[in-house]
């Protein structure tokens, strides 16, 4: 949560439309509207709530460079079951900019760019708020925004590939400097600095003809210290990641994604009430894994059909059961209908429907464990100029 959610989504769904702009060079703007809304409750835990949030992405695009931005709104209304007020919140978020320049040279494509987290949004609430709020990883899987404001954030990346003939290298890096806010109205002295972090990412693409291709990624972020006040507090475990993504064509109507995804991170440092900084004694972080299959079924010029199945699993961590840090895991079955329709040349319309089924084991949130059931609706427009 570093560079705040609005930047996470804003690189994924940029990239997506910056594909799109590049289809079209005498298009060189696509913008999107998008709205997204979902609701989650739980059995055997007084957890329920909702969240909605609308934002508008554009992106410009030359054969050489580009830039683009997010803006978001969210409203926010759940309880925890623990707190006797609700947790409410309605907000602009962070404000997301990215910029890039492409650059070739035979079989070597590179591009590299600065992106800014501005802080637009609602960084700062008071004690009491933060205490009726979702602190376990489990918002991961019940919302899509669960920061909705930092300091000023600002991320240079490099993206390099070369291609040998079936056979495409890649390799990126993407330094984050977090800047400080204030998350506490009601304290003095409370002024937060996130730790910047470095994520590096290699990666080798196979393609096996016209119909098919793998794809594996390798990444490792390795995190900075956060501070308070400019001493130490806390530094969040590094984080490798492993990808493996099989695609392929079943003719000129059918296409097929099966991605596998496995995550560890390392043991985190905090600050005792010894006033001691040293790694945890056991690991708070759990591990995970995905695996999810995509489908996109032509009908017809106009109407694209998609789906999504998948599962998750995360483990439980290293803390006995008896610790506030304890976290049995979850099991997580998804799955999601939706359509793309191409109502012109220039304009895209596209519907997507999501429910989860969520099995969370003991944990500071459900000390007893709970069943989630959670649906979302997103629905946008994306237009070319």
């Amino acid at each position: 949560m570093r560079f705040g959610i609005s930047v996470l989504v804003a690189a994924m769904a940029l990239s997506s439309i910056g594909a799109s702009a590049e289809q079209d060079s005498a298009k060189p703007l696509t913008v999107g509207v998008f709205t997204n809304t979902g609701s989650f409750s739980a059995s055997g835990s007084g957890v329920e709530g909702s969240q909605s949030i609308a934002y508008l992405q554009m992106i410009y695009t030359s054969p050489s460079w580009g830039a683009g931005f997010t803006s978001s709104y969210a409203s926010v209304d759940y309880t925890t079951g623990a707190a006797d007020e609700r947790y409410k919140r309605s907000t602009m978020t962070d404000t997301a900019v990215t910029t890039f320049y492409n650059a070739k040279r035979g079989a070597l494509r590179a591009r590299f760019g600065i992106d800014l987290g501005l802080p637009t949004g609602q960084a700062t609430q008071t004690s009491e708020e933060l205490s009726r709020s979702i602190t376990d990883d489990i918002y991961e899987d019940l919302l899509l925004l669960n920061n909705y404001g930092s300091g000023l954030n600002m991320a240079a990346h490099l993206a390099l590939s070369y291609q040998t003939g079936s056979i495409t290298w890649g390799f990126g890096a993407r330094y984050l400097t977090a800047g400080a806010y204030d998350p506490m109205s009601d304290r003095e002295q409370d002024e937060f600095d996130p730790g910047d972090s470095l994520l590096a990412l290699a990666s080798v693409l196979f393609s096996f003809g016209e119909q098919g291709s793998a794809l594996v990624n390798l990444s490792r972020t390795t995190q900075g210290h956060d501070k308070q006040n400019g001493k130490d507090i806390f530094r969040n475990g590094d984080i490798m990641a492993l990808e493996f993504r099989l695609l392929r064509d079943w003719g000129s109507s059918l296409s097929t994604s099966l991605v596998a995804l496995e995550r560890q991170q390392d043991k985190n440092e905090r600050l005792y009430a010894n006033e001691q900084y040293k790694s945890e004694t056991g690991n708070a972080n759990a591990n995970s894994t995905e695996v999810f299959l995509e489908t996109a079924w032509t009908s017809s010029d106009a109407l694209i059909f998609t789906g999504v199945l998948g599962y998750k699993s995360v483990t439980a961590n290293d803390y006995p059961e008896d610790d506030y840090l304890y976290d049995g895991g979850r099991t997580k079955f998804y799955v999601e209908p939706g359509l793309r329709w191409s109502l012109s040349k220039s304009a895209l319309v596209s519907l997507k429907l999501r429910y989860s089924t969520v099995d969370d084991q003991k944990d500071s949130l459900s000390p007893d464990g709970a069943t989630y059931s959670v649906y979302n609706v997103d629905m946008g427009i994306i237009m070319g100029f």
